[in-house]
């Protein structure tokens, strides 16, 4: 799965299909169950997504690489065969073969499950193509129009962010991946499923953000350098094959449902609430699910990685730039945890818990997260047979990538975001 495809699906484009002129309906027939809830969940967490993205363009961060974004979010179910999963779409996110509005922003005058007409003057009754022209007129930066089915014209202006596209793991086999580029992450759909909340939300943009800001380079280097030679320009991301690190991820899922509920048995609401709660640290758990997720990344993936401790310092001090709860990072972590959301970078190691505390204890007194205590909370522990996770000196990926080659300026990288 090469890394072309994750820019394609930043622009959120899939393959051309056939033209089409018939609109599916749901005709109450029966569909995957799984495949429905995973796009209950995906829509879930764009319309979760997309005001945070808008609103980190109030950090007007001069010093960081720039891109652009639209105040919302359009998807179509055009290229897809599949008649069932068609219906499936129709009924969890009322999502059909026209080029629809899926979430959206204060900063555009739109609704979900409008029916983009007319864009810019352009107009296709193939929705891929309409959607390409979206986002051909998203990245010149300047005011458009669009045009709803129902006659009414909208302005739309794109913001401009920091550079790093989220996206969401789409709703399939490849919903829960983890692809890692400086121009785009593709982060898995479980994030969603615990349904984020405003500050969540904002933490995983601008980590995203961050890790495109912190970690940009080393990508760059170990794609140009040791990545074309040893994986001859492959980007795809590995998922635990082989060895220790399969073995540990499978331990590590095994055990997500015992230690949601000992972390979920002190965490109650406080996790998606916008104040200042911190919940001790269930490290017998996080800590190894982190360790197993880091160890399953290999390639670009792996080198990203080795970034991670960086961006969690990016998004604290740009979620205090926007006036947002700078704990959001930790609150994040527990949720996904109590949610058996085990396999994504938002899970802390040691290390990463320990600068995490630090940055904690710098906030003013009068805003200093609140330790909760639960003294009859029982110790996590894993199931009995299951492998522990391994150690991150496991992980594979030896090569330092700062020191393979120098920075190369951000000139000299293709921006293409078109399918090829």
């Amino acid at each position: 799965m090469p890394n072309l495809r994750l820019i394609a699906a930043a622009v959120t484009l899939a393959s051309l299909a056939a033209c089409s002129t018939t609109y599916t309906v749901d005709d109450g027939r029966q569909v995957d169950e799984k495949l429905l809830a995973q796009i209950r969940t995906y829509a879930d967490g764009e319309r979760a997504l997309r005001p945070a993205i808008v609103r980190s363009a109030d950090l007007h961060d001069q010093d960081c690489s720039h891109q652009w974004e639209l105040p919302f979010d359009a998807y179509t179910t055009y290229p897809l065969k599949d008649d069932d999963a068609k219906v499936a779409w129709v009924r969890g996110a009322g999502i059909d073969e026209h080029l629809r509005v899926i979430a959206t922003s204060a900063a555009a005058d739109l609704a979900v499950g409008d029916i983009l007409a007319e864009i810019d003057g352009y107009e296709s009754k193939n929705a891929v193509k309409m959607q390409k022209e979206l986002i051909s007129d998203r990245d010149h930066g300047k005011p458009f129009d669009v045009k709803l089915e129902s006659g009414r014209t909208v302005k739309i202006t794109p913001v401009e962010v920091c550079r790093g596209h989220i996206v969401l793991g789409e709703p399939g086999k490849h919903a829960d991946d983890q692809e890692y580029h400086w121009l785009a992450v593709h982060q898995p759909l479980q994030i969603a499923a615990a349904h984020l909340s405003p500050d969540e939300a904002q933490w995983v943009v601008l980590w995203t953000q961050g890790l495109s800001e912190e970690a940009g380079v080393r990508m760059r280097v170990w794609k140009t350098g040791v990545g074309l030679v040893t994986f001859a320009g492959e980007v795809a991301l590995t998922v635990a094959t082989a060895g220790a690190a399969a073995a540990a991820a499978a331990g590590a899922t095994a055990a997500g449902a015992a230690a949601g509920a000992s972390v979920g048995a002190t965490l109650g609401a406080a996790a998606t609430s916008m104040a200042l709660v911190v919940l001790p640290r269930e490290a017998a758990s996080i800590a190894g699910y982190a360790v197993s997720n880091t160890a399953s990344l290999h390639g670009i993936n792996w080198v990203a990685s080795t970034g991670f401790h960086k961006a969690d310092k990016w998004a604290f001090a740009h979620m205090d730039k926007l006036g947002m709860n700078p704990a959001a990072g930790e609150a994040l972590e527990k949720h996904l945890a109590s949610a058996g959301s085990t396999r994504n970078a938002f899970l802390l190691d040691d290390e990463r818990e320990k600068q995490m505390s630090t940055l904690l204890a710098s906030l003013p007194a009068q805003t200093q997260p609140v330790q909760a205590k639960d003294e009859n909370a029982p110790a996590p522990t894993l199931p009995a047979g299951s492998t522990a996770p391994v150690e991150l000196s496991t992980a594979p990926g030896p090569v330092q990538a700062e020191t393979v080659a120098a920075p190369i300026d951000d000139s000299s990288i293709h921006q293409a975001e078109t399918i090829q």
